[in-house]
């Protein structure tokens, strides 16, 4: 998404989840080779939250093993503050279509009715998805980014290193391979 928008500021956010230290060096190495401005944000949200980005151990009626409650509102929110401290009025979030197959907070509905919450209050900060509609591999393709970026890529649950064993690894996986820059390994 970074590459195809140019955003006036990138922003990584260490909520808590156990790859934050590869999210953050990832979003390093990436906004550097795309001449991007980078922010650091810390929440300390461990306490709320469950399913394999904090442990093993999913939360009772979790939709899926990874499930954070209300984490995209929470960070999407945190990111909107950010904007506002720093005279920004729009979040660019890289959700895709894939994402609304295993949690609702990837929906259309879910991000138009946060950027009308956001629109009603001060600051005025609008919430645009521009890949809501496109899938994880269309948009990577449509990056034009090659190896020498994507090999920062991180999607592993567990770990600051990939697990190759969690949804997150897997889709990265599929992905990398669809666009012929990796063997797919069986889950």
């Amino acid at each position: 998404m970074a590459a195809l928008e140019r955003p006036t500021l990138c922003l990584v956010i260490d909520y808590g989840q156990r790859p934050a230290i590869a999210e953050a060096r990832a979003s390093e190495a990436v906004t550097n080779a795309l001449g991007l401005p980078l922010q650091h944000l810390r929440l300390d949200l461990g306490d709320t939250g469950g399913g394999l980005l904090r442990d093993d151990t999913p939360l009772p009626d979790a939709p899926s093993p990874e499930w954070w409650p209300f984490r995209n509102q929470i960070l999407v929110t945190a990111a909107a503050s950010v904007a506002v401290r720093n005279s920004l009025h729009t979040v660019i979030v890289g959700t895709v279509l894939d994402d609304r197959d295993r949690h609702a907070d990837g929906s259309p509905a879910f991000y138009e009715a946060l950027d009308r919450l956001f629109a009603l209050q001060e600051g005025a900060v609008r919430v645009v998805t521009p890949a809501i509609n496109e899938t994880t591999t269309a948009l990577v393709d449509r990056s034009g980014l090659g190896e020498d970026i994507l090999a920062w890529t991180v999607s592993c649950h567990r770990a600051s290193l990939p697990c190759g064993q969690c949804p997150g690894c897997w889709k990265r996986a599929r992905v990398l391979s669809s666009l012929g820059l990796l063997q797919t390994p069986d889950p």
